[in-house]
C-alpha cells in the first residue's frame, strides 16, 4: 500500500508488553502498512512533525508530560493526518480526552467492567452491546469491547452529530465513535476514530474480530475507498 502508521503507546503494563503490541503491528504489516512504534511523548511529537505518516494511533495514559503533545496532534490532524484514539477506564483516558476536548468540547471518562462481545445489528449502534453498519465493521459480526472501558461525554447534543457514536458497550454508553469531515469542508482535516477499550489490543486478541477491526479502521481513516478510484 505504501501507507505509514505511527503507533504511540503511552500506556503499558505487565500484559501490554512490546510482545503483545507486536500482534497488532504484525497484522497491519501483513496488509502492507509500514508501522513505527514509539512509547514516549517526545518521540511521538518528533515523528508527528516529520510528515511521514498518514495515520497516528494514540494509546492514552493517565497524564501528559510534554506540553507540545496535544498541540502537535492537533496540528497533525489539521494538516490531513487521521487519528485512531484509544482510551480505557479512567484515568487511562488523558490523551484521547484532552485532544477531543480541544477539538469538539468532548471529554472521555468512566470505569466500567466490560468483558463482553458486542454484536452486529443493522441500525443497532445505539443498543446495549451492539454496533451498526459502518465501513469499519465490514466482515465483523462480533467485537470484544475490552475488559475495562470508558465513554465519551458529549457537551452538547450537536456534538453527537459531529463525533458520531457507532457502537454501544454493554453498559449502554458509546464505545466507538467517529468523525468524518464534511465533504464540502474547506479544511484539510483527517478522519478520527475513538475506541474506549484499548485492552482489546492485548486481551482476547484471537477472538471476536479485533484483528480485522484494527485493519478496517486504519483503512477507513486513510479514506482507502477514495484513493484508488
Amino acid at each position: 500500500m505504501g501507507f505509514s502508521i505511527l503507533i504511540a503507546q503511552f500506556y503499558g503494563d505487565c500484559q501490554f508488553t512490546d510482545a503483545a503490541m507486536q500482534k497488532p503491528i504484525d497484522e497491519l504489516k501483513m496488509k502492507g502498512f509500514q508501522v513505527k512504534h514509539v512509547k514516549t511523548e517526545d518521540e511521538c511529537v518528533k515523528e508527528l512533525a516529520s510528515n511521514q505518516y498518514q495515520v497516528a494511533w494514540i494509546i492514552s495514559d493517565s497524564n501528559i508530560k510534554n506540553p507540545n503533545m496535544i498541540p502537535s496532534l492537533t496540528n497533525f490532524h489539521s494538516n490531513g493526518g487521521a487519528i485512531f484514539l484509544f482510551a480505557d477506564d479512567s484515568p487511562w483516558v488523558r490523551h484521547a480526552s484532552d485532544f477531543l476536548q480541544t477539538k469538539f468540547g468532548i471529554t472521555v471518562e468512566g470505569n466500567y467492567g466490560g468483558g463482553n462481545n458486542m454484536t452486529y445489528e443493522e441500525n443497532g449502534h445505539r443498543e446495549k452491546g451492539h454496533f451498526g453498519q459502518h465501513e469499519i465493521f465490514t466482515g465483523i459480526k462480533h467485537l470484544f469491547e475490552g475488559i475495562t472501558i470508558c465513554h465519551p461525554v458529549y457537551s452538547t447534543s450537536a456534538s453527537r452529530t459531529v463525533f458520531v457514536p457507532i457502537a454501544t458497550a454493554s453498559d449502554g454508553n458509546t464505545s466507538i465513535a467517529v468523525y468524518d469531515p464534511p465533504s464540502n469542508s474547506t479544511a484539510n482535516e483527517g478522519r478520527i476514530c475513538l475506541d474506549c477499550g484499548f485492552t482489546k489490543l492485548y486481551i482476547n486478541w484471537d477472538s471476536a474480530g479485533t484483528a480485522r477491526y484494527i485493519v478496517n479502521v486504519s483503512c477507513w481513516l486513510l479514506r482507502i475507498e477514495n484513493r484508488f478510484t
